[in-house]
């Protein structure tokens, strides 16, 4: 592989990611409201808890 300069470009890394089906999730508009369409993923910060350090 070779870029507008003439120089021999380096491949350092490839991806291979496998094709997953999406479950459990949430509507478009609820997703823009939570910030995510995964139910599964979403975990909203609850300022009322108290924790113990």
């Amino acid at each position: 592989m070779y870029n507008m300069y003439n120089f021999k470009l380096k491949e350092y890394a490839r991806a291979y990611i496998l094709p997953q089906c999406y479950e459990n999730l949430f509507t478009c508009v609820d997703g823009f409201k939570k910030g995510t369409i995964f139910k599964d993923l979403y975990k909203p910060y609850n300022e009322n808890k108290k924790y113990n350090c």
